[in-house]
């Protein structure tokens, strides 16, 4: 860790993330920070979803898999009752907590919970010790939660948690920030783009790539591999939809937002956040399918090969 002090280690941090011109970029930047700055190896950004329920993960950083779409219930585990009690939690024997935590997932399941073959892991050290998980506050609304955590038994103290803290309000009011800019952008008063491409055909070069979607909740497959669900499977649906059906690659994040179909709620609908979401899912992937912004409230399809999607009945 370096010898600098905290107060220009979080300025610094601070400037960077100031410097981030969207939001996929700030998130990396935020957990690149962490490390980079406070030696934070490991660590995991954790949003807040449409009904208040679940925390899904955006970024994260040191793990072997990144684990974007993961999702925690809240008021399940350290993440899970750092958002529900909106207060941070630091522990440094994490291991009966986890074997805990992993026995309710199980009885979740077995009850009627998720399928888990439509479950993304949650990134985390298999010999995790210690863990710190503050809530990311804005306004006195919970934005999400930002989480670190050590292979070494109480390795965060309490000027670790405090450090945590002024990262995860700096990423909680420039998320916030973006939110309100693409509120107040462009997009909300252009018309549609309707940009032609090549049409997709079953001659196009490239793979071919089966896309399953299932309306009931938005859960997503590529090739038999379970992908993403919710409004981000609902998005990736509909753009690659209008990329057959259109000969369309490029839209707008207004067009999204009214469509109903998306099932977005008329307050905050963390449209943009979901966007990266997939984005960033499709990149772990290393899908054929890409989604790459070009421009504030603006983003294209691209699609190596073709296409063949199928709609199950539920």
């Amino acid at each position: 860790m370096t010898d600098r002090g905290p107060a220009p280690r979080l300025a610094e941090l601070s400037a960077r993330l100031s410097r981030c011109p969207d939001l996929d970029t700030l998130v990396g930047a935020a957990l690149d920070g962490l490390a980079a700055l406070f030696g934070y190896e490991y660590s995991l950004l954790l949003l807040l979803d449409e009904d208040g329920t679940r925390l899904y993960t955006i970024a994260s950083h040191g793990y072997t898999v990144a684990g974007i779409g993961s999702e925690v219930r809240v008021g399940e585990g350290v993440i899970g009752m750092a958002a529900a009690r909106v207060e941070p939690m630091r522990v440094g024997n994490l291991g009966s907590m986890l074997a805990y935590t992993r026995t309710q997932r199980r009885a979740h399941e077995q009850h009627g919970g998720e399928a888990p073959g439509t479950e993304i892991p949650l990134p985390g050290l298999s010999n995790a010790e210690s863990q710190v998980a503050v809530p990311a506050m804005v306004l006195g609304q919970l934005v999400g939660v930002v989480a670190i955590e050590s292979e070494r038994r109480v390795a965060f103290d309490d000027d670790d948690e405090a450090q945590l803290a002024v990262v995860a309000s700096l990423v909680a009011s420039a998320v916030e920030i973006d939110r309100n800019l693409e509120d107040a952008g462009p997009d909300r008063v252009a018309a549609p783009m309707r940009v032609a491409t090549p049409a997709p055909s079953h001659e196009t070069p490239g793979p071919r790539t089966k896309v399953r979607f299932f309306p009931v909740d938005g859960s997503t497959f590529l090739d038999g591999d379970y992908l993403i669900k919710g409004v981000a499977g609902r998005i990736l649906w509909k753009v690659l939809g209008q990329y057959a059906a259109e000969q369309r690659s490029e839209f707008t994040n207004k067009e999204m937002r009214l469509d109903p179909a998306l099932e977005l709620p008329d307050f905050r609908d963390n449209f943009e956040s979901r966007l990266v979401l997939l984005k960033r899912r499709l990149d772990e992937r290393d899908a054929p399918i890409r989604i790459e912004k070009t421009g504030r409230g603006r983003f294209r399809v691209l699609v190596d090969g073709s296409l063949e999607l199928e709609s199950a009945s539920s």
